[in-house]
């Protein structure tokens, strides 16, 4: 009987998920031996994890030679950490050429950081249409920073929909500044339930426009409570112009 490749694969995702990393790398070095792709790209994420970096370093790259999307993008991550923008640009166009959402996305960034806003916008937009959230969100961004508020909009209300936090403040923000009070409300409140306490702030900013003060307190306290140092100190700022300071709200 045949070895089968794709079976193997297949034994050791089950293997993988159930804990047993022995069987798992076993099956996978099968596999990878004769010529799965993303088997080759599982074993170097399985050997990164337990810290052999040269090893793992090569079968990502028998995945990329093999075509594999995910072995590239992966390989682009790696490259990228150790400071080779340009092998890792490289990895990531390879990665999106072949239908990979993250390696357009993170394509996307490495463009839009080096001052290609055309070339960052057309891999945002490719990421967008294979269902990334962060594609859709800095896509939104981009769009915003320029002026064309319609389409950065609807991009982040998809990258809402996907679940990023981020795009639902961006669209409160799109909202405010078209004076939809109401739209932008709710868009903050959104943004703080799903765990954004910057969202409480930007709240806090149009209810005390609006003149509702005791809203804006409490949301600003909520605010103070973020991770993010800027998000707390502004919060703690908004506090002390409207009443003094104040402590933490500890619920």
């Amino acid at each position: 009987m045949s070895f089968d490749p794709d079976g193997a694969f297949r034994f050791a995702l089950r293997a993988e998920r159930d804990s047993d990393e022995a069987g798992a790398e076993d099956a996978y070095r099968r596999a990878d031996g004769a010529g799965h792709g993303a088997a080759a790209c599982n074993l170097g994420l399985l050997l990164f994890g337990r810290g052999e970096l040269e090893a793992g370093e090569q079968a990502l790259r028998r995945a990329d030679e093999r075509g594999d999307g995910d072995g590239a993008f992966n390989l682009g991550v790696l490259l990228a950490e150790r400071g080779e923008l340009d092998e890792a640009e490289a990895a990531y166009r390879r990665a999106d050429e072949r239908g990979h959402a993250g390696g357009a996305y993170n394509l996307g960034l490495l463009l839009e950081d080096a001052g290609d806003e055309d070339g960052a916008e057309a891999a945002f937009r490719r990421a967008d249409l294979r269902g990334d959230a962060d594609g859709a969100f800095n896509l939104a961004a981009l769009l915003h920073e320029r002026g064309d508020d319609a389409e950065a909009e609807a991009a982040a209300r998809r990258a809402e929909e996907r679940g990023d936090p981020d795009g639902t403040l961006l669209l409160g923000v799109i909202l405010q500044q078209r004076d939809e009070v109401a739209g932008a409300e709710a868009a903050y409140r959104r943004a703080e339930l799903q765990g954004l306490l910057a969202g409480a702030l930007h709240l806090g900013e149009l209810l005390r426009e609006s003149g509702e003060l005791t809203g804006a307190q409490a949301a600003f306290r909520r605010a103070l409570r973020a991770a993010d140092d800027d998000v707390a100190a502004f919060a703690g700022e908004a506090l002390d112009e409207l009443d003094g300071p104040l402590s933490v709200d500890p619920g």
